[in-house]
């Protein structure tokens, strides 16, 4: 079995940490178009060259320095050097909710977790409707071995989610309180992922593996069959093991709640460790 660290947001989505600013370069030369050609390119050193030419023509942009960032941050895996451009967006912009953020998932990236639950903190102060931020506050929190702090902001976003009602963010939030092993709130999370989105398969997975770690195997085959019926071939995998352990009257698989280790849930569940998307709303 695989062992990951606790962290608390479901999967690997990693897309860009700067996808746009929402600002476009007043000069003729530089734009945010014009960086993305890069960027969607993934030519990683090319973008660089771009963004560091679009500081120096226009040193208050907050997109070059953005861009820069992203270059470091997402393409070159250097977060360490994505810091500093990121510092000059919230300088530029104090007010901007997305440039605290991606500072933020910037120094989680960097594992500098005190300083990103700072940055994702304010944030979340000039906007705190905004799931994504309360997620990866949780993988700042837990990454850094602060699970009560984790799922204090896990819990914080379920009032969000209820009023928001939409069954992505309650899949990510299900994934972050399963992850941290709070298995009594992420099953009512799946719930409410499948109420609303009864053919999603992994929604069906996952809440399997949730009722499986929960003692609850009964509940765990009858999801794992709608999730096979669905097309997931984990479901399906999970179920021939939930079988065979039943019939060799082997011991079933249990999860610790809590425990900063998981040996065995990467194995049983679609998880999203996403904390490096700022641009993806709900």
């Amino acid at each position: 079995m695989r062992t990951r660290s606790v962290v608390v947001v479901t999967m690997l989505l990693l897309v860009a940490i700067l996808a746009s600013w929402g600002t476009y370069a007043r000069a003729q030369s530089y734009s945010v178009a014009g960086a993305l050609k890069y960027q969607n390119a993934k030519d990683w050193q090319g973008l660089l060259r771009y963004a560091n030419a679009w500081t120096k023509a226009e040193p208050n942009s907050m997109d070059a320095w953005g861009f820069v960032g992203n270059a470091y941050t997402l393409g070159l895996n250097q977060p360490e050097k994505g810091i500093d451009p990121l510092k000059r967006c919230v300088a530029i912009q104090p007010n901007s909710a997305p440039a605290w953020h991606a500072l933020g998932v910037t120094y989680i990236m960097a594992k500098q977790y005190g300083p990103a639950v700072d940055a994702i903190k304010h944030a979340i102060q000039i906007n705190p409707n905004q799931p994504t931020y309360y997620n990866n506050l949780a993988v700042a929190y837990s990454d850094g071995g602060a699970f009560k702090s984790a799922l204090a902001t896990l819990d914080q976003e379920k009032p969000l989610a209820q009023r928001l009602n939409k069954s992505n963010v309650w899949y990510v939030l299900g994934n972050g309180y399963v992850k941290l092993g709070a298995l009594d709130s992420a099953i009512p999370a799946y719930r409410q992922v499948l109420q609303s989105t009864p053919n999603f398969a992994q929604g069906w997975t996952n809440l399997g593996a949730a009722l499986q770690f929960n003692g609850d195997d009964a509940g765990a085959k009858s999801a794992y069959q709608r999730g096979k019926a669905l097309g997931d071939p984990l479901a399906g995998q999970n179920l021939a093991r939930l079988q065979a352990a039943e019939q060799q009257a082997q011991a079933r698989v249990t999860y610790h709640a809590g425990s900063p280790n998981v040996s065995h849930m990467y194995d049983y569940y679609h998880g999203v460790d996403a904390g490096v998307d700022i641009s993806r709303s709900y």
